[in-house]
């Protein structure tokens, strides 16, 4: 039974670090206003300082940043005239004891963890069905869709890692259920439904003498809606 429960309190440890992600959902009662969530299979409070950036894309490519308002453990903002939003989102830095339990420290903190990750969260939400959802738009990784969605019908997405078509890449609806990989293009397909869609990527990062981490997770979100 003990070692159960090592090995249960090591798989939380995990996916506090690696599955959460960050997208966006309208605010009740309040158009043209959004929440910043972040969560796994349920949402969660999360410190103001994790939620890096918040940018806005109007209809004429043109970014700027969003005025956040920070409540209740959670960041609203209003996105009026915009067709995307990009979110960047650091969940900090978890390291895995010798026991197998994370904690949210540093290397540096401590010492005799076997590894310490810093899992970044980056969300991309499509308002607007523009010139703009087809594009790419200088981002350090990105999912473009090729062409407006429709529920039940396969939609090709391209990849880009620093601005190149990502080979190998996983592509679905989340870590825990099965998966896409792009092909040398960048491309793969993902079957979209009817309302509120969420399309999962994961990218790997090196990282090399870094003082407080030895791995970095990067975990995409595109979200979108279809009609």
């Amino acid at each position: 039974m003990k070692k159960n429960a090592l090995i249960l309190i090591a798989l939380f440890g995990a996916t506090l670090a690696n599955a959460h992600n960050v997208w966006l959902e309208p605010a009740k009662g309040q158009a043209d206003r959004y929440t910043v969530k972040f969560g796994h299979e349920e949402t969660e409070s999360y410190p103001q300082e994790k939620l890096k950036a918040v940018r806005l894309l109007d209809k004429q490519g043109a970014l700027r940043p969003a005025e956040i308002q920070f409540e209740q453990g959670e960041a609203s903002f209003n996105a009026a005239d915009t067709s995307l939003v990009f979110i960047r989102f650091d969940n900090g830095v978890w390291s895995k004891l010798p026991s197998g339990k994370y904690v949210e420290k540093t290397k540096q903190e401590a010492p005799e963890a076997v590894l310490s990750l810093n899992p970044v969260k980056l969300g991309k939400a499509i308002l607007t069905w523009d010139e703009q959802a087809f594009k790419a738009h200088d981002m350090a990784y990105e999912l473009i869709p090729q062409t407006e969605p429709k529920a039940g019908q396969p939609l090709d997405i391209l990849v880009l890692a620093n601005g190149k078509p990502a080979q190998g890449i996983k592509l679905g609806l989340g870590e825990d259920h099965p998966f896409n990989l792009t092909d040398e293009k960048g491309i793969t397909s993902f079957t979209p439904v009817k309302g509120y869609n969420k399309v999962w990527a994961e990218f790997d990062e090196k990282v090399a003498d870094n003082p407080d981490y030895t791995e970095r997770s990067v975990e995409y979100l595109l979200t979108f809606d279809v009609k």
